[in-house]
């Protein structure tokens, strides 16, 4: 059976000193070498300030809002990654109307190659006029997060217009495929199921899969891990 999750208001919990609703991002029974959890804001509502030794990012899903990073700010919308590093104070603000939604990731500083400066609020989008083609060119294909942010999985965006198909293939990896815009069907050795924005869905190691774009273009972006990584807890 596919495995699917988003985020459900109805079911999100308090978080953050209740100031935030939220809930994990990835399907029930996904292990993973880092954390996750969506956080969620009314209009001109604030997440409580705080910091942690560990590097993050958050994924902008759904809204406008403000993002303060250490003693600079930001506005963003639905599709930046904001890059979080290590020990620096960070919080957002709902603006615009509302609701905002983002996801946040959340990893153990992997120093190696690490080079994330502090006096620069890094945020980053897909942009399909820079991106490459993959997957035999069936594809548009980007980093997600910024070069010099360290991280303990493979990460990339995808992009089809209407009617792609995704060359189909299989690895030994993990992976998550992370709806940003549009409808797609996925299949999973035969299995089908359809794809909409903010749809979250595992890919079990080994196992053929094929993605095409339905009703306009497609843009997601895929987390891959190895199947031996510790467990991030």
């Amino acid at each position: 059976m596919i495995s699917v999750a988003r985020f459900s208001e109805k079911t999100a919990v308090q978080a953050h000193e209740g100031t935030i609703l939220g809930a994990n991002v990835l399907p029930e029974g996904t292990k993973a070498p880092f954390r996750h959890f969506y956080g969620y804001l009314e209009n001109w509502h604030a997440m409580a300030g705080h910091a942690h030794p560990t590097d993050e990012i958050y994924h902008i899903l759904q809204g406008s809002g403000t993002v303060i990073v250490g003693g600079l700010s930001r506005d963003v919308s639905a599709g930046d990654i904001v890059v979080i590093p290590a020990n620096v104070w960070h919080t957002q603000v709902c603006r615009d109307g509302g609701p905002y939604l983002w996801a946040a990731y959340w990893w153990e500083v992997i120093p190696e190659g690490r080079n994330v400066p502090e006096d620069v609020l890094q945020v980053k989008r897909f942009n399909k006029e820079t991106a490459f083609p993959a997957h035999g060119g069936t594809i548009l294909a980007d980093a997600v997060l910024p070069e010099g942010l360290t991280a303990p999985f493979g990460h990339a965006y995808g992009y089809m217009d209407e009617g792609g198909t995704m060359e189909g293939h299989r690895h030994p990896t993990v992976e998550i495929y992370v709806i940003e815009e549009g409808t797609g069907v996925i299949s999973i050795d035969g299995e089908e199921t359809v794809l909409e924005k903010g749809d979250v869905v595992t890919i079990p190691p080994n196992a053929w899969h094929e993605l095409t774009a339905k009703n306009g273009s497609l843009t997601w972006f895929a987390f891959w891990w190895d199947t031996d990584a510790e467990e991030f807890i």
